[in-house]
């Protein structure tokens, strides 16, 4: 949100001292000013950043400029109205002091300041048609979350009715998988069909909690994190071989922790998708796992990360990946798994955090997850395995 304190004020008053003398008046008052010549330049500038209100010299104000700076004004989103405030000059009081206002009436609403005028007036003035524009930016702020909250409703009961409807196939698919367990089957085939009851098994225990991003129960089990990464690795075996992508395994942690596995399975299920669809052919996936003392909070735990060497994140959409609908990938994206990762990590008292490049050669992302150990679980040292790769 933005704050009147961080928003600027853009002077536009080509004639004379009246814009060094206003900048130095907003100086010393803590009011964010910028001088621009013209009325291109400030139309530039309040296209694209954050601006709290725009203040004219009405010598600057001839017919040309008005029409262009009423049609840069009409090209504001619905819920803008910046304010337009125009330095005047004094004059008799006759029939024709209205002509400039009526010239003035396809800005819209502005304020008229008549010079000359007392500092503390023009700071008054100013500092209302910020708090004004502040307004605007909170409400525009509090319909976004409303719009979340809706579209996070329309969700939930989506959620709910799916679940209901495939928890019958889910059924069955279990109990043909029982079926096929109790017939001949070699070794390979039998881990196959194990890996298949886990996953099926996950699915059905995510159904039958609706999808309400707390998908498992509050009883924390060991588990080892190479272990968790290795069994969802073994789910994209077939894609990796058909992108060539390689996997590079650095795991140097290898005890157990109190976790819940089948929630840090659903992370690394996403963040490792998340790779292999930004990833090129012949690309590269690193898992780097190993012990850490947090250095802010002094916490022992454990530190994943998961790198790839994929196209990388604007800087533009890094800000707003954890929440929620946000998406880098367009209509295929749901823009919630980042959002439910970052609760599920939380929900273990641990971080998760970012960084990403998309400059040509050396471009791709990092997501790195910090889990605090728990106090059950001694922290053994760690111990350095060889570089392990596969494709």
């Amino acid at each position: 949100m933005a704050a009147s304190d961080e928003l600027t004020v853009l002077l536009v008053c080509p004639l004379g001292r009246d814009a060094e003398l206003i900048g130095q008046v907003f100086e010393e008052s803590s009011i964010q000013s910028e001088r621009h010549k013209d009325f291109v330049s400030a139309a530039e500038a309040f296209r694209s950043r954050n601006v709290g209100a725009l203040l004219i010299a009405e010598e600057a104000l001839g017919i040309k400029a008005i029409a262009f700076l009423a049609a840069a004004l009409a090209e504001q989103p619905a819920w803008s109205d910046l304010p337009v405030l125009v330095l005047t000059t004094r004059a008799k009081p006759t029939l024709n002091n209205r002509q400039p206002a009526r010239e003035y009436l396809p800005l819209g609403k502005i304020t008229l300041l008549e010079r000359p005028m007392r500092i503390a007036t023009l700071v008054s003035s100013v500092n209302a048609a910020l708090r004004a524009r502040t307004r605007q930016y909170e409400r525009r702020l509090a319909e976004e979350r409303l719009r979340k909250s809706e579209k996070l409703a329309v969700v939930g009961r989506l959620a709910s009715s799916i679940a209901h409807e495939i928890n019958n196939p889910l059924a069955a698919a279990t109990n043909l998988l029982y079926l096929l367990s109790r017939t001949a089957l070699d070794e390979q085939q039998q881990q196959y069909l194990e890996t298949a009851q886990k996953e099926l098994d996950r699915a059905a225990a995510i159904a039958s909690q609706t999808l309400t991003f707390n998908r498992q129960s509050n009883t924390k089990e060991q588990a080892t994190v190479p272990a968790i990464l290795d069994s969802v690795l073994a789910l994209f075996e077939r894609r990796l071989a058909n992108s060539q992508i390689t996997i590079e395994r650095r795991y140097q942690y290898n005890a157990k922790i109190f976790c819940y596995p089948g929630e840090l399975r659903q992370v690394f299920a996403n963040l490792i998708g998340n790779a292999l669809d930004a990833s090129r052919t012949g690309g590269r996936i690193i898992l780097h796992e190993r012990a850490e003392v947090h250095p802010k909070t002094g916490q022992h735990g454990v530190r994943i990360s998961v790198a790839d060497t994929g196209h990388g994140i604007s800087a533009e959409v890094r800000p707003h990946l954890f929440e929620a609908f946000s998406s880098t990938k367009g209509p295929r994206g749901t823009g919630l798994g980042l959002w439910v990762s970052k609760g599920i990590i939380e929900k273990h008292g641990g971080l998760i955090r970012l960084r990403s490049s998309t400059r040509p050669g050396s471009s791709g992302t990092v997501f790195s997850i910090f889990i605090p150990l728990d106090r059950r679980v001694e922290l053994a040292p760690p111990r350095p395995s060889p570089l392990q790769a596969t494709g």
